[in-house]
């Protein structure tokens, strides 16, 4: 699997926190996000919560712009989503390769369990109030408030190749 299609879990999973808000999966009252993660740490916490199927609470660690995009919801529910395939991933390391004011980009080194493929997909995130939150992929590349962000996804990308 290549780190495009992943790219695509991580972002299919964000579409997916989108459609449980929309929803409205129950009383979130009791749920609180874990304050002063790093980067990487969102990016960890994310993922561990989303395999585990706890989609609400890792929706706390997706910024509010990407959960409230409904082009977002519905290509989420036209099937383009990959949580079965994040279920069959292994996360196997996540390290800071970019930041610029408010912005990081996080690589994620994912391997298909039972396989050795191994493939790394660059995870943007945004500093909210001194808060880590990870972007929508589609948020990044259409919304002009994500150039920085945007800019640092296409660097990474060069430097890969």
């Amino acid at each position: 699997m290549n780190s495009r299609k992943y790219t695509r879990v991580f972002a299919a999973l964000t579409l997916f926190l989108l459609v449980a808000v929309i929803a409205g999966c129950g009383g979130g009252s009791d749920l609180s996000r874990v304050k002063g993660l790093s980067s990487t740490a969102v990016v960890d916490t994310f993922f561990n919560l989303a395999k585990a199927g706890k989609m609400e609470e890792a929706g706390l660690y997706v910024s509010s712009s990407s959960r409230n995009n409904a082009r977002a919801a519905a290509k989420f529910i036209s099937g383009e989503a990959g949580l079965k395939q994040l279920k069959k991933s292994n996360l196997l390391s996540l390290q800071q390769v970019a930041a610029q004011d408010n912005y990081a980009v996080v690589a994620a080194t994912l391997q298909e369990q039972g396989t050795l493929k191994v493939s790394v997909t660059p995870v943007g995130l945004e500093k909210v109030k001194g808060e880590w939150y990870i972007v929508d992929l589609d948020q990044i590349y259409q919304n002009a408030k994500y150039q920085v962000l945007n800019q640092l996804l296409k660097d990474v990308n060069l430097k890969q190749r």
